[in-house]
């Protein structure tokens, strides 16, 4: 075993499990591979070598996992590193293992001098992960703690140029689409739907229906994302009585109880997800808004809207309406990093929850990439009817640095489905429907709810009148021929007619 795995192998606690372990392979160098990190024998440390050997070589070679290191730096004494460091003082690895055992231990190390010395160090290196503000500066160390967000929560995304490039050119044909002279009489009535659609589907994945007033509040909600509202306690609060649909389940605070996700199954088989402890939640929560409040750093606009949103679910702070929050809070991360164009005084929208909606086993499954292995840190006792017994075997900081990969891959493509198949498909749609009723108000002498509904009717069907709709009344007065020259303009404007010849 190396490096994590070792350090794992030591660890008195429940962790997930790695997802590329290195491993000792007959290779010349260290090579990348699909489910594991292949290691030539002669870079790994010895048979003998110490826990701090292994943090070393997992702070060299392997993907920084800040919550192991976390836990394994509290096995290291003390004057092991005080030992290591008076040998190579200014030793990167070493300042770097140095100032993460400050932070695990909650002391000091008792060093002969003020600094080590040394230039300054990022602890995530701007190559290889996605990088925020600068949160912490350790004189002592020269170590800048610049995380996506601050030690207490500060998930870990590395950096994907490809991801970036889809991520921009999302935004850039959302500015083109928004600002074309062609589409100023329609950009409106586009964003009217999307607003709707994102809210509709938003209770739809919880397999809810808003209530008209619930559905006019979230609406305002979406809106008013344009005042760009640091998060705060209060402000989530303000947005949970928003979304949730019964006002017996209203919080005025982050939860002070266990909650967890449950689905079919049986006994403690159907607990599917557990959140952190109540008793550990407020550091978590204040590092996730920290996160969230920062603009500076270079995280990709949809990664750290991903993080916002999947990082508040996971945390689940109130006992209902997180999944809607959640969902609330990636357009609240776009706002407020000002990602999205304006349009009409509002901030455009991207109906990310209809992309969701329309690909819920990928929702599911970017969040089982984390809820999944959390739930093994816990074990749950079944009681009776929906009463459990909780017991957590693990460490607070896995839920404060998690990998956000999956996250972050998975709203970038809503996004694109979102534009593409939301706003660009519906402003197709409008343009044709436009076009169909005027030709059809210039040819026919009709009223307009019957123009209307003659559109919707023959569009539905592919082009052609449904057979059940021949004897409606609104049909009574119209000829054969009249008939078949409606659907004929209803075909060529939505470009049904090769659908219709075949």
């Amino acid at each position: 075993m190396v490096g994590y795995d070792f350090l794992l192998s030591r660890i008195p606690l429940r962790m997930p499990p790695l997802t590329r372990p290195a491993r000792v392979r007959p290779v010349t160098r260290i090579e990348p591979m699909p489910d594991l990190l292949a290691v030539p024998r002669h870079v790994t440390p010895a048979g003998d070598a110490s826990l701090l050997d292994h943090v070393l070589f997992a702070l060299k070679h392997e993907t920084i996992r800040l919550a192991i290191l976390h836990e394994a730096l509290k096995l290291v004494p003390g004057e092991d590193l005080v030992r290591a460091l008076t040998a190579q003082r200014t030793g990167g690895y070493l300042r770097k293992a140095a100032f993460l055992w400050e932070k695990a231990n909650g002391q000091a190390l008792p060093l002969p001098w003020d600094t080590t010395g040394g230039n300054y160090l990022d602890l995530f290196g701007r190559s290889a992960y996605y990088c925020g503000p600068l949160w912490e500066r350790s004189a002592k160390y020269r170590i800048n703690f610049n995380g996506i967000g601050p030690y207490e929560f500060c998930p870990v995304v590395i950096r994907d140029v490809a991801l970036e490039q889809r991520g921009r050119d999302v935004l850039e044909r959302l500015r083109a689409w928004a600002t074309d002279p062609a589409n100023a009489g329609i950009v409106d009535r586009v964003m009217n739907w999307a607003y709707f659609s994102e809210t509709r589907d938003s209770y739809a994945i919880e397999n809810e229906a808003p209530t008209p007033d619930k559905e006019r509040a979230f609406l305002q909600a979406m809106e008013h994302l344009r005042d760009r509202t640091p998060l705060t306690e209060g402000y989530l609060v303000e947005l949970q009585n928003v979304v949730i649909t019964s006002d017996l389940k209203l919080e005025r605070a982050f939860r002070a109880r266990q909650n967890w996700l449950q689905r079919g199954g049986h006994g403690a088989l159907a607990v599917r997800y557990v959140p952190p402890p109540p008793e550990g939640l407020g550091p978590l929560m204040e590092g996730l808004m920290r996160m969230a409040n920062a603009r500076e750093g270079d995280v990709p606009p949809f990664v750290k809207a991903a993080l916002v949103s999947f990082g508040f679910v996971l945390l689940h702070p109130f006992m209902d309406g997180n999944g809607r929050v959640s969902r609330l809070l990636a357009h609240h991360s776009l706002n407020f990093n000002e990602a999205l164009p304006t349009v009409g005084g509002n901030p455009a929208i991207l109906p990310l929850s209809v992309a969701m909606k329309r690909h819920e086993k990928d929702y599911l499954a970017a969040l089982e990439a984390f809820s999944r292995p959390a739930r093994q840190l816990w074990d749950v006792t079944y009681v009776a009817d929906n009463e459990f017994v909780f017991e957590f075997k693990s460490s607070p900081m896995v839920y404060a640095h998690w990998p956000g990969d999956a996250a972050a891959s998975f709203v970038t493509g809503c996004a694109e489905v979102a534009l593409q198949q939301s706003l660009f498909d519906e402003t197709n749609f409008i343009q044709a429907y436009d076009r169909a009723y005027e030709q059809i108000d210039k040819e026919f002498d009709l009223p307009n709810r019957t123009i209307n509904l003659l559109i919707q009717w023959i569009q539905q069907n592919n082009g052609r009148m449904p057979e059940r709709r021949r004897n409606a009344s609104e049909l009574i007065l119209l000829k054969p021929q009249q008939i078949a020259r409606i659907e004929a303009i209803v075909a060529e404007c939505f470009g049904q007619g090769a659908a219709d010849e075949n």
